[in-house]
């Protein structure tokens, strides 16, 4: 009976030693795949093609941006995005950074912080942010990640003012 337990004991280890073994090389595999698309999201931001970052977005996707209305779905995040583009602000830096990485079923979480640069018509200077954002990815039957849910807000307060941060 003792020995059975034993046998019982060490078997159940293994299996939870294994899993856990999976769930870290798979959350390491999938930061490594964030953080590639995160560059060409980037990139994608620095050259104004929201068409190419949109396309990493599922169709009922939804956005909660900082200080401003929620988007759900995909029509109402491209017209966000084309709405932000008629303002005539671009971007000049934008360098998220990955934190953590959680896989759970078909969704990935990730958390990160952000830095972040842009300029608006009427402005001598640039406005720079930084702050923090979570995104929930989706993975799709081919393999690929796209976006789900995203949020992210600012570490500057604005009341304050940028100095004070």
């Amino acid at each position: 009976m003792k020995t059975m337990y034993l046998k019982s004991a060490a078997f159940m280890f293994v299996i939870m030693f294994a899993a856990n073994v999976a769930y870290s090389q798979s959350s390491a595999e999938y930061k490594t795949k964030i953080e590639s698309m995160n560059k060409e999201m980037a990139k994608n931001m620095l050259s104004g093609n929201s068409a190419k970052n949109l396309s990493l977005y599922t169709d009922d996707a939804i956005s909660m941006p900082a200080n401003e209305p929620m988007a759900d779905g995909l029509p109402a995040i491209k017209k966000s995005n084309e709405e932000m583009m008629k303002s005539g602000m671009k971007v000049t830096a934008f360098e998220p950074t990955t934190l953590k990485v959680m896989v759970n079923g078909n969704q990935v979480t990730e958390i990160g912080t952000y830095k972040f640069s842009m300029t608006m018509p009427g402005t001598d200077k640039p406005m720079d942010d930084h702050g923090k954002y979570l995104t929930v990815w989706e993975k799709q039957k081919d393999g690929s990640l796209k976006i789900k849910i995203e949020t992210w807000n600012s570490d500057v307060n604005p009341m304050m003012g940028q100095a004070n941060q």
